[in-house]
């Protein structure tokens, strides 16, 4: 989770370059018929008193929300386990609690609703991390091997 081409925080990872590969808008995940669920659009401040699963493999974790907003609110209703997010989802249609995910990611899923977030304006980004090439022959070497795989 990130703020539009705000790079991302990453550990020190050493001499290692980023590249943003792709940057998808977020979304709350409701269940059908929560009284949210018609909303064109929802402030991450107006959920910090609701339920939440707490997913960090899976969807944005809690303690990043917590961060995002400058609340302690984002109570866990319980801890969802891995990277399956159809699992965290059916949780989610049965009441346990929301998720904040890419908006993508809960196209066309039953029994849930996706309220974009609109504020504050938060992406989920995909970044490549890699070593920075050289100039000159080792840098034309390493385009033509990706170029040829």
């Amino acid at each position: 989770m990130a703020a539009p081409a705000d790079p991302l925080h990453l550990p020190d990872a050493g001499p290692l370059t980023t590249t943003a590969r792709a940057e998808q808008p977020l979304a709350v995940a409701l269940p059908t018929g929560h009284p949210l669920a018609d909303r064109a659009g929802l402030r991450l401040a107006d959920l910090a008193d609701a339920q939440w699963i707490e997913a960090p493999d899976t969807a944005v974790p809690l303690a990043q929300l917590r961060a995002a907003s400058g609340s302690d609110g984002y109570r866990t209703s319980l801890r969802h386990e891995g990277t399956d997010v159809r699992g965290l989802t059916a949780l989610i249609t049965a009441g346990h609690g929301l998720a904040l995910l890419p908006h993508q990611a809960l196209d066309d899923l039953p029994g849930i609703h996706a309220v974009p977030l609109r504020t504050p304006r938060l992406v989920h980004r995909t970044e490549a991390l890699h070593h920075e090439m050289p100039d000159g022959p080792t840098a034309r070497l390493a385009a033509a091997l990706v170029a040829a795989s």
